[in-house]
Formats: C-alpha cells, structure tokens, sequence
C-alpha cells in the first residue's frame, strides 16, 4: 500500500508541476515544488462584536456586521474575511454589510 501512496504523490506532484507550466504558463523552477499539508485541526471560540439580521425599507433582509478595534492591526484584514466567511456559511441565503471602526472611540 505504501508503494501506491508513493506512486500517487509523486503522480500528483508532477501534475501539479504540469498544470503550472503548461495550463497557467507560469514560469517555475522545476525543483520549487513543495506539497504544503493541507488539513489543518481549528478549534477556536471566535465571537464577532455585533452581527445583526435587518431590513432597509423596501429591500432584502441582509447581515449586518460590526467590529471596533482599538488599534491599528496588521492582521485585521485577514480577521474580518475569517469573521465574514464563518458568517457567510451560517446564513448563505442572506447578503452581509460589514463595517470596521479602527482607533479609539
């Protein structure tokens, strides 16, 4: 079974190499092609400071989210796509508004 594991990567990894040369025309190194790891175990308790369901008169339901940092982060924007895609996949029928108020109040 591992010899058929083995076959399988180095089949993968020469179709990945393939796809990126040929089909992408990217201009790669032959010898750069890492496989990352791709499952990753996440269990964390993210909260969001306020996400709300509302109605503008006249329109559709939609999602209103809401976050008020202190400061300044440099990985604030990664955050709030992790924040919107957690909601995202909560309510996928409805649309979401998101609003970030950055520095002190």
């Amino acid at each position: 079974m591992a010899h058929k594991d083995i076959i399988g990567k180095e089949t993968i990894r020469r179709l990945a190499m393939d796809l990126a040369t040929h089909l992408l025309e990217l201009p790669i190194e032959p010898d750069s092609l890492e496989v990352l790891p791709t499952e990753h175990l996440r269990i964390e308790d993210r909260r969001a400071d306020l996400v709300v369901k509302l109605r503008e008169r006249g329109r559709e339901p939609f999602l209103l989210h809401i976050e008020i940092q202190n400061n300044n982060d440099a990985t604030m924007a990664l955050r709030m796509m992790r924040y919107m895609t957690d909601i995202l996949l909560a309510w996928p029928e409805l649309s979401i508004e998101r609003y970030l108020r950055a520095g002190r109040i």
